[in-house]
């Protein structure tokens, strides 16, 4: 009966004997399980008690197990043994080197605050936070209803009554699926930037099927009391002719940025994935790599760019670092938008290479093919306005957070199988545009590539 479980511990135990964690602490959760069992021979029958004695064994060792499989340092794994409910969000930190040492150095903050609504549980897991922005961990648990059937709308980080930071996933959803062998999901998300003051909450929406149910949990913190490292770099570099400088390195506890500089004489135009492929390697290889699709500029219309890195070293020690580039995904300036006449109903302008088709302008709306194939991550093209041709912007929403602009439109972009997507927007109603309009790219399948490496110095 119990065949398929002796062969897990058995597995098990050779991962355990890999790892140094206290013997004793091993001892005293197996033998905290044979007690407990022992408590409850007084009131339950001898048949159950020999299986509820087996159950807590096999979950002792195998928490345990769990705990000590992972690949991460000994205080790492005596940290997770002392946080209640950490055991829920390993999975999302062990392979961020940044978080882990974060919590190693005793800046993960527990704070295990639940909500209950319809027989969905959400907890607050926890947070990290330092002065430049907060990681929050979260996870949703329900006895009732099958995780796989809801979905995540929104998440918001609200102080006092105004939001801070915000994700909505409007015509998109996000589904709850729970970690296997559990009915629990466990997400986090990390908030850049965002300005704390008084009564902070963490607002949660999920689908209940045709039902949206509103969590809301307040909760205290603390911030690191700690300083960011700022490395100047000041170094150039040419890649197929663009010029683009590497100004600094903004190294906080829990991300590492790169900040970069563009030449505005440069003929190409950075799309926003420019820097999808950067990386920084230190002397021992370790690779801390650009975050896919948060490369911004600090000012719209500027030349500065910002490059978060997945994970931080502030709490590692590098001798050396290299920085790496990659590919860039950039275009021609002059060939970086289409221009569609609503009237004539036809493109005026568009790439030489271009992957548009089938315009269609009709009931207000405009639309057309992209042909993409299905690697669509890797060949994304989106708009996020379009201009008149008198210079006035109407931001096309497709999802996600609403600006905070009146003139904007709705869009959609959807999914053509064996032809691409297929992209829509509306045309405006209660202010008029002027034809053609102009449609810049925001991304687009286009990029440059030269091997480039940079040597940073750093001074710890």
């Amino acid at each position: 009966m119990f065949e398929e479980e002796k062969k897990k511990l058995e597995q098990r135990k050779k991962t355990i004997g890999q790892v140094e964690v206290s013997k004793d602490k091993l001892y005293s959760a197996v033998q905290s399980g044979f007690e407990k069992a022992k408590k409850e021979q007084l009131i339950k029958r001898k048949k159950i008690i020999k299986r509820s004695s087996w159950s807590i064994v096999i979950a002792a060792i195998l928490l345990i197990s769990f705990i000590t499989s992972i690949s991460v340092s000994p205080v790492f794994a005596n940290k997770v043994a002392s946080i209640p409910g950490m055991e829920r969000i390993i999975a999302l930190i062990q392979q961020d080197r940044g978080l882990t040492a974060a919590v190693e150095n005793d800046f993960y903050q527990p704070l295990n605050l639940s909500q209950e609504k319809n027989g969905i549980t959400v907890t607050l897991d926890g947070v990290i936070a330092d002065k430049k922005g907060m990681v929050v961990f979260y996870s949703v648990h329900s006895k009732k209803v099958d995780l796989n059937t809801l979905e995540l709308k929104y998440l918001q980080f609200s102080s006092g009554m105004t939001p801070r930071y915000q994700v909505n996933l409007n015509d998109y959803f996000w589904k709850l699926t729970p970690k296997e062998g559990t009915n629990f999901y466990s997400g986090t998300q990390t908030m850049e930037k965002v300005k704390f003051s008084h009564d902070p909450s963490w607002k949660v929406g999920i689908k209940n099927g045709d039902k949206i149910e509103h969590f809301k949990i307040p909760f205290t913190y603390k911030l690191m009391d700690i300083e960011n490292r700022n490395i100047v770099v000041d170094k150039e570099v040419t890649i197929e002719g663009q010029r683009i400088k590497i100004r600094q390195l903004i190294v906080d506890p829990i991300r590492t940025t790169v900040r970069l500089e563009e030449d505005p004489n440069n003929s190409k135009k950075l799309l926003s994935r420019a820097f999808d492929e950067l990386k920084l390697v230190d002397e021992m290889g370790r690779t801390w790599s650009a975050m896919p699709g948060n490369s911004f500029k600090v000012l719209p219309k500027g030349n500065l760019w910002e490059v978060p890195l997945t994970e931080s070293f502030y709490f590692h020690d590098p001798k050396e670092l290299t920085l790496t580039f990659g590919k860039l995904a950039a275009m021609d300036k002059e060939e970086a938008h289409i221009l569609i006449d609503t009237e004539a109903k036809k493109f005026l302008e568009q790439p030489s290479n271009s992957i548009f088709s089938n315009l269609q302008v009709e009931d207000n709306k405009v639309s057309f093919i992209v042909e993409v194939d299905e690697d669509y991550d890797k060949n994304m093209v989106h708009f996020n306005k379009f201009i008149d041709a008198e210079e006035k912007e109407f931001y096309i929403v497709t999802g996600g957070r609403t600006p905070f602009v009146y003139n904007y439109v709705k869009g959609s972009m959807i999914n053509i199988p064996e032809v691409g997507r297929k992209f829509e927007f509306e045309l405006p109603t209660l202010t008029s545009y002027t034809n053609p309009i102009r449609l810049d790219f925001d991304s687009y399948p286009s990029w440059i590539e030269e091997d480039m490496e940079i040597e940073v110095k750093y001074d710890e």
